[in-house]
């Protein structure tokens, strides 16, 4: 690859992130091809919105893919979430909500809301994978995102491999309200990297009532 094809890739990606197989679409700008995207699942849709209704007591939600079924995708979380690469992030945002169900109604009252990473962790990682997943979303559906409505008051160690209970008790209080009331109300979509248990986002669901922000669904790229 050329150093000027790889500073287009950067704005335009041409080749499959997977495979390094040129791409050529003039419309659409996509991060793989049609064959690699052939061996990971896709549960974007009408699919993703039940797993998410799973576990998360919303009305409208939306999963990307399963995370377990493919270790490239795996990678691909890892990359974001680890190693501050938040250009993959927004990517992978845009192919979330490209690929959603119709947006809920009515738009003008929506807003973005990632999950939001305690200041600690978020300075050791260089930023919020949420946030850069929201962005993504946001430039396809041209809604804005409040990155900080909420605030993670404590700071723990990683919740992965803990029961639903576990996690409640261990993330009780965690995330608060860092605003006041909005002048009109606002209904709120989650968005997170990966949906475990669906136990953050009920939290932060839970810390929004009574403040005239209303969550009413919530995203999330991939299912453990």
């Amino acid at each position: 690859m050329t150093i000027v094809n790889a500073l287009l890739d950067v704005v335009l990606p041409r080749h499959c992130l997977e495979c390094g197989f040129w791409i050529r679409n003039e419309k659409t700008p996509m991060l793989w091809c049609p064959i690699c995207r052939m061996h990971w699942p896709d549960l974007r849709g009408s699919i993703g919105r039940i797993l998410m209704q799973e576990r998360v007591a919303m009305d409208w939600g939306q999963v990307g893919f399963r995370l377990r079924e493919a270790e490239f995708l795996e990678e691909q979380v890892r990359r974001f979430k680890y190693q501050g690469d938040y250009w993959l992030a927004w990517h992978w945002g845009r192919w979330l909500a490209l690929g959603c169900e119709a947006i809920p109604q009515p738009k003008a009252r929506l807003v973005l809301v990632p999950i939001p990473l305690h200041w600690r962790r978020k300075c050791s990682r260089g930023y919020n994978q949420s946030e850069g997943l929201a962005r993504g979303i946001a430039s396809v559906w041209n809604l804005p995102v409040d990155s900080h409505l909420l605030k993670r008051t404590k700071s723990g160690a990683s919740l992965t491999g803990l029961s639903r209970s576990e996690r409640e008790k261990k993330l009780e209080k965690t995330y608060v309200l860092s605003k006041g009331k909005p002048e009109s109300p606002r209904c709120v979509i989650l968005v997170d990297d990966v949906l475990t248990t669906g136990t953050t986002i009920g939290m932060c669901a839970e810390a929004l009532k009574g403040s005239g922000y209303h969550a009413i669904g919530a995203m999330a790229l991939a299912l453990a």
